[in-house]
This record gives C-alpha cells, structure tokens and sequence, in this order.
C-alpha cells in the first residue's frame, strides 16, 4: 500500500530524479483549505481551462472534424496513478549488453516477416495477426456506466514541436517554427489500481504520431491501437506519413542500433556519435530494426491502419542526441501496376521486386 505522502528519502529521490519539476507531470500542489469550498473552485478552474482549450483548438483547427481532448477530472486514485507512472520499469534509462548474433538473427526474421506482411507477397506464409483498428478514443475516455473509462487523461494541451526531433521536421514537411503551439500533446494513464500503471504521452500533428512515452501492462488495449485512436481524432488516417520515437529506452531496440549496427558501420563516423542514418527496406539492418519491439509495433499499427498490401515501411531513421537515440519510421502507399496497362509504343516501368527477390542493397547512411 502506498503512502498518502512520500517519505523524505522519497522525496530526495524524486527532487533528484526531477519527479514533479517536470512539464507533462505532477500539477501544482492543491490549494491551502479555505473556510469557502475549494472543491468547487477546483472544479470551476477546471472547466476554464477546458473551454480555453477548445477554444484555441477552435481557432488553430477550424475543421470541425478536430474535437477537443478534455483532461478528466481529478480524484485521489488518478493522482496515485500518475505517481506510479513515473517509476513504470520501461522509463529506467539502462543501456542493455550487446545482443547475442542468434538474437539479432532472430530480429532479422521477425522483421522479414512483418515485411512480407506489409507488403502482402507471400500469401501462403504464416497469417497475419492483426487485424484493423477499429477502437476509438471514446472507447478509451468514456466509460459505460458502472464500468470506468479504460484511461484517463491526465494532461492535454497544445505546445511546441518537441527538441529532439525538430532538425527533421522542415525536410518532413511537418510544421517547425518552434514559436507555433501546434502539437497537441497527450498523457494518459490506465484507470485500474495497482502497481504499475499503464502510461501513454504522444504528441500529435497532421502527418505524424510522435511517441514520448509507453508503459503497457499485459491486459488492455494494445499501443497501435491507442496511437492510431489519438491520431484519427485528430486528422484522417491516410495523412499519417511518420511516427517519431524520442529518448528510446526500449531492451531491445536500443541496444541493437546503439551497440550493433552503429559500431559495424566502416569508417570513422561509426559509432554512437555518429548523428543520422537511414536504414532502408530488404536490407538486413533495416529488418533487424523491424523486428525489434519498436520495429514490430510500428508495423503492427500500419497493419491495424490499412489493408494488407497498400502501405509499408520503407526507411528507418536513426540518430543520437546527447546520447540519446531518437527514431523515425516514415509510412508510405505502395504503388501497384495497372491490371490493364495502356497499349502505348513507350515500355511500361519495371514492377518493384518483392523482399525476397531484391538484392540488398547498403544501408546505414545518408540524411533526413
């Protein structure tokens, strides 16, 4: 059972690890106890903060498709969640030992695989386990009575592309001034009760999901699934073209780029400090990339987002900031060949090879 205040040891723990210093985290601290109700304050203060809210959505995204996102009202087991989040075990920056070769080969095929799937070539191989998304963000805020909403939303607001990634974002074409509030950033945490705690913080633009943070439990909803209801409350799922992953700390992905594929890069811009790579489709790093946790989880939410065969993953983008590795999968459709080509004197494109036909080609280098 947790304590209703921390210990002093806590607290020196939590001052040192900036545990409520921090934006996206604690509120400020409840106002002092007034002879008038403070309830009722609260609450009021609250509604003004979310029709504010709306009010500025309204004004930067006139299209009604674009609805508010309001912050659920506050109660002690919310408060309790949000502190439990700080210390769910996926957030502990600790850079893994080097994967073992039958490791990183088992990544390559888990990641030939979700290509294969993607791309819809090999029919005959093992079934694909996802299926389309359909869960939305009502499904995850709004409970049906007696049951409680699935989430709730601890903070929403609209704020300023997020550091790590903006050197790719004019080449991207996603908006970059860093004096425009035009991403809406989102921290949700799991309803339930108990010690670790679900969290989710993404920030959200027309074009890309970029993810801050994930913690999942075994039960509930799986990732792709939340980002993509986040997403289509936001903008139509066919102009989703990126997801950004900031600060990764994941055991699997993380060691693997860090200590495998940036030190076998020849020369000397090998290495962690070596900034930007591109990894690119039917090249063995970029499956090994794909068939990590973050890799499968991008490809699963592509596979949840359109049908089989008309969207893939064709690059992989890497780079370390402050040591740091921050990364970013780029979507696109799949050209397929007319099934009734023109009769024309100029000789038609050649097809695109399929993964196991296409020669690999060199990766690991080049720019955003």
């Amino acid at each position: 059972m947790s304590e209703s205040t921390p210990s002093p040891m806590k607290q020196k723990i939590k001052s040192l690890l900036g545990i409520g210093n921090t934006d996206g985290g604690d509120d400020p601290k409840e106002p002092p106890s007034t002879p008038k109700n403070p309830k009722r304050k609260r609450v009021s203060s609250g509604d003004q903060r979310i029709a504010k809210r709306l009010a500025l959505a309204q004004e930067r995204y006139p299209n009604p498709g674009t609805l508010d996102l309001p912050e659920s009202p506050r109660n002690p087991r919310m408060f309790a969640s949000n502190a439990l989040a700080f210390v769910n075990p996926d957030k502990i920056h600790i850079l893994g030992g080097t994967p073992p070769r039958e490791t990183v080969n088992h990544y390559q095929a888990t990641g030939t695989q979700f290509e294969d799937w993607m791309a819809n070539t090999n029919p005959t191989g093992p079934a694909c386990p996802v299926v389309q998304s359909t869960l939305t963000l009502d499904d995850l805020i709004k409970g049906n009575p007696p049951r409680k909403p699935e989430f709730d939303v601890w903070e929403v607001d609209f704020v300023a592309p997020p550091a790590e990634i903006r050197g790719t974002l004019k080449s991207a074409g996603l908006p970059h001034d860093t004096r425009a509030k035009n991403y809406r950033y989102s921290k949700m945490n799991s309803s339930e009760t108990g010690r670790k705690v679900s969290s989710y913080e993404h920030y959200i633009v027309q074009g890309a999901i970029i993810v801050k943070a994930v913690y999942r439990k075994k039960r509930g909803p799986q990732w792709n699934d939340i980002a993509l209801a986040l997403y289509k409350h936001e903008a139509a799922i066919d102009t989703l073209r990126y997801v950004y992953y900031t600060t990764v700390e994941n055991k699997e992905t993380q060691p693997l780029v860090g200590k495998v594929l940036y030190n076998n890069l020849p020369g000397p811009g090998s290495g962690p400090e070596a900034t930007f790579r591109i990894w690119r489709m039917h090249t063995p790093e970029f499956q090994q990339i794909l068939g990590t946790k973050l890799g499968r989880a991008t490809s699963r939410l592509v596979l949840a987002a359109w049908p089989r065969g008309t969207h893939q993953i064709p690059r992989i983008n890497t780079w370390f900031l402050s040591g740091s590795l921050h990364m970013r999968f780029d979507i696109e459709p799949i050209a397929r060949a007319s099934p009734h080509p023109s009769q024309s004197s100029h000789p038609s494109s050649p097809t695109t090879p399929t993964p196991s036909s296409r020669l690999p080609r060199r990766s690991g280098s080049g720019a955003a």
